[in-house]
């Protein structure tokens, strides 16, 4: 921070901006990809049962934007993992986990890569492809954990106390709620909800390069808004209920009468308030999405929703950094 400070001092408002970007932006994506075989496999299916080609077109657009994802996050976090190493010892335990988790990450995106490489070889063998999608993806989902593992770990370093903290303190369960719990909670639905938008997004990119028509990209906008309203009414449903943890201390007073209503106007609410409304904007924009008669037509809709979407990523990163003891 002192180092922003020193770069971007002059400029509050960057030196607010510069930290939340360079953590969520990487979130946001590392979370789109790993959802994507999930997508591109169910396409694959729907092709193999209708016989429709715009299935298959897409399977392969969204196989394209999951392996570009996934090359781009796996050097990315290679390259952070070489200037963030002086923090650790690579021979250490902490480093021997950093580097696992990063070989898992590694393996997912060789499956996917692996998945994408045999595309004509299994033409005709669509279900056996399908099958690869969702074996890459699955094992991205699976890297969610470790490399949420690893962060927690890396983060763990920078604590007073680090010396003295064993495992079972950094990954204690037990405490509930707790940052760690609310992560844990929110990894799977989010890993899943993020894809989707992501995937709006390159359709909007590649409109131009490869044009299947409008009928076909106002039918895929529909398919992934439908996709992804159900990952994030999910993650909607979960921050509630956060926000409702968080509140209710400062609730308690008020419902007991010992406090007047007016003490929880305080700024302390707006990161919860912030926090719920963000996705529940995403829900009503996708909601939108699948009920209009051209999807196309909600890109200004879709663009902010994906952007919004970066402050959930930011609250995940910050609940995996997040310690109680």
């Amino acid at each position: 921070m002192d180092r922003l400070g020193m770069i971007f001092g002059s400029n509050p408002i960057l030196l607010a901006l510069v930290p939340f970007i360079t953590i969520a932006v990487p979130m946001a994506f590392l979370f789109s990809y790993t959802g994507f075989g999930l997508m591109v496999g169910t396409l694959q299916l729907k092709g193999a049962r209708s016989g429709r080609s715009i299935f298959d077109k897409a399977a392969r657009q969204l196989a394209t934007a999951g392996l570009v994802l996934g090359w781009t996050m796996l050097i990315g976090s290679r390259v952070w993992l070489f200037f963030k190493s002086d923090g650790y010892v690579p021979t250490s335990f902490l480093g021997t986990m950093v580097e696992l988790s990063w070989g898992v990450f590694g393996f997912a995106v060789i499956a996917s890569s692996i998945h994408f490489a045999v595309w004509k070889p299994l033409a005709n063998h669509k279900y056996i492809h399908a099958f690869l999608a969702y074996f890459s993806s699955i094992n991205g989902l699976f890297s969610l954990f470790v490399l949420m593992g690893s962060v927690r770990l890396v983060a763990a370093v920078d604590l007073p106390n680090a010396t003295e903290l064993t495992l079972m303190d950094l990954f204690n369960f037990s405490v509930i709620p707790s940052p760690l719990v609310t992560a844990l909670i929110l990894i799977l639905p989010l890993g899943l909800a993020m894809p989707p938008l992501a995937a709006i997004i390159w359709l909007f990119i590649r409109r131009q390069k490869e044009d299947y028509g409008r009928d076909y990209y106002n039918v895929l906008v529909t398919w992934c808004a439908k996709w992804g309203l159900v990952g994030w009414v999910l993650v909607s449903t979960i921050l509630l209920a956060t926000v409702w943890l968080d509140l209710q201390p400062m609730l308690a007073p008020v419902i007991a009468g010992t406090a007047p209503a007016a003490s929880l106007v305080s700024t302390d609410l707006i990161e919860p308030v912030l926090r719920v409304l963000l996705p529940l904007f995403i829900c009503i924009s996708l909601r939108m999405t699948t009920r209009a008669e051209l999807p196309m037509r909600m890109k200004p809709w879709l663009i902010v929703s994906f952007l919004l979407a970066f402050g959930t990523a930011r609250y995940l990163h910050s609940q995996v950094t997040g310690f109680v003891f």
